[in-house]
């Protein structure tokens, strides 16, 4: 989309995870946003979506499968494991080992529909966004999505 692109894993992961990091993950987030008249945030974060919502001219909302989205994690993973250019937004100290921290992200994803959708729409609802939100349940829609938007570039 020819679009300025912050990739939050990519802040988030390069950080000490310290309620300071969180801090300055807002910030970074803050300056970015201030810093282009139009930008593509990818990552969701629920936790400082805040800072993001009162700015946003569109939200593109994957609602993949479970067994997708955990099939697709675990496929990242072991691309980045056999290759770390395949991540390349994800920063240079960032390490991924199957422990039990790997494990509970899973779960996390696993989880996200039963108990993150309700706390995400409720964000939502606040920033009164769903106007722009796009949602989007599989790889074909969101291949005709991309071809639509390629269009009203």
């Amino acid at each position: 989309m020819n679009l300025p692109v912050l990739h939050l894993d990519t802040l988030w992961h390069a950080t000490d995870y310290s309620a300071e990091a969180e801090r300055l993950f807002r910030e970074k987030q803050q300056t970015f946003i201030n810093s282009h008249e139009h930008w593509l945030i990818d990552g969701n974060y629920s936790g400082s979506l805040d800072e993001r919502l009162p700015y946003v001219d569109k939200i593109i909302w994957l609602k993949m499968s479970r067994f997708k989205a955990i099939f697709r994690v675990m496929k990242r993973s072991w691309a980045f494991h056999k290759n770390r250019q395949s991540r390349p937004e994800m920063p240079s100290e960032f390490t991924e080992k199957l422990d039990s921290a790997y494990l509970d992200f899973l779960k996390f994803v696993w989880d996200f529909p039963k108990k993150s959708n309700k706390r995400l729409a409720a964000q939502l609802d606040q920033f009164q966004t769903w106007d722009k939100v796009v949602v989007l349940k599989n790889q074909r829609e969101i291949e005709k999505y991309l071809t639509n938007e390629a269009k009203n570039l």
